[in-house]
C-alpha cells in the first residue's frame, strides 16, 4: 500500500532514497558501531505530528509537507541531526512520520528529548496550527488555552460522521443549549436548568465540575459521568462563567 507521495517526502541532511547509509555513514564518521541485532543501538528515533479529521478541509497534503518541512528544520537538522520525513495519505486523519538520525553530524551525540523539548515541539506545533486556522489540530493543554475551542476525540468525531451522539457530545449539546437560555446568567442558573430539563447529575466542588446523564449507563449498569476537562475548557466552571458573561455583554 502506497502511504505518501513523491512530492511529500524530504530528508534533510542527507538522499532521501538513500536515507539508511547516509546514517550508517555517519555513525561510522564518528566511530560509533551498528548492529540490528543489539536492541540497544538505535540507528534512528521516530516521531509524529497529527492533524484532526475535522480540519481535513482547511488542510491540503501540500501545506501539511511545508508544516513539516519548517518543523524539521527547526527541531532537527538546525540541530546537526539528519531527519527524513513524509506525510501519509492513507488515513482519515492527515500525519507526518519523522525518521531521526540517532548521531549527531557535528559531534556525534545521541538525540535526546526530554519534556521540555517536547513542550517547545507541542507550542511551535500549536503556533504552526493556528497559522493555517487549524484548530482542532493542537492541544491546548501543551498550547495555550483557547475557551472557544471544544475538545472532540477521533472516536466522537467518526460518530459525529455517522449522524450519532457520544456520550460527550450529548452532554455538549445540553449544555450548549442551557448556556445559551436567555434567562440563563449565571453557573447557577445553568446547573439548575440542566438539571431539571436534561435530568442531568451536575456536581460542582469548588472549582471543579462533572456531568452525568442518568439514563446513559456503562457495561456495569452505572450512570456515566465525565469531569469538565473531558469536555474542554468551555465547559468549565471558569469557561462556563465566562461564556455567560460575554453573552449578557452581547446583548447590550
Amino acid at each position: 500500500m502506497v502511504k505518501t507521495e513523491p512530492h511529500l517526502y524530504k530528508a534533510f541532511g542527507s538522499n532521501r532514497d538513500n536515507f539508511a547509509n547516509s546514517l550508517l555513514m555517519t555513525r561510522k564518521m564518528h566511530g560509533k558501531k551498528y548492529s540490528r541485532y543489539k536492541q540497544k543501538e538505535i540507528l534512528a528515533q521516530k516521531l509524529s505530528i497529527s492533524f484532526h479529521p475535522e480540519d481535513n478541509d482547511r488542510l491540503t497534503y501540500e501545506q501539511a509537507y511545508k508544516i513539516a518541512e519548517d518543523f524539521a528544520r527547526e527541531f532537527f537538522w538546525s540541530k546537526g541531526y539528519e531527519v527524513l520525513f513524509a506525510v501519509h495519505t492513507d488515513t482519515a486523519h492527515t500525519h507526518v512520520h519523522f525518521l531521526v538520525s540517532n548521531c549527531n553530524v557535528k559531534d556525534g551525540k545521541s538525540f535526546r528529548r526530554g519534556p521540555a523539548e517536547l513542550k517547545e515541539m507541542c507550542r511551535y506545533f500549536g503556533e504552526q496550527c493556528r497559522e493555517y486556522g487549524l484548530t482542532h489540530s493542537y492541544r491546548d493543554s501543551y498550547y495555550v488555552k483557547d475557551k472557544d475551542r471544544e475538545r472532540q476525540n477521533f472516536a466522537e468525531y467518526q460518530m459525529k460522521k455517522r449522524d450519532k451522539l457520544s456520550f460527550r457530545e450529548e452532554i455538549k449539546v445540553l449544555l450548549r443549549n442551557a448556556m445559551n437560555r436567555p434567562k440563563n446568567k449565571t453557573l447557577q442558573d445553568v446547573i439548575d436548568y440542566a438539571k431539571k430539563y436534561y435530568l442531568m447529575d451536575v456536581r460542582l466542588r469548588g472549582n471543579t465540575i462533572s456531568y452525568a446523564l442518568k439514563y446513559r449507563t456503562d457495561k456495569k449498569g452505572k450512570p456515566m459521568a465525565v469531569r469538565e476537562s473531558r469536555l474542554g475548557a468551555r465547559f468549565t466552571v471558569a469557561g462556563i462563567t465566562e461564556y455567560l458573561k460575554k453573552k449578557e455583554k452581547s446583548r447590550y
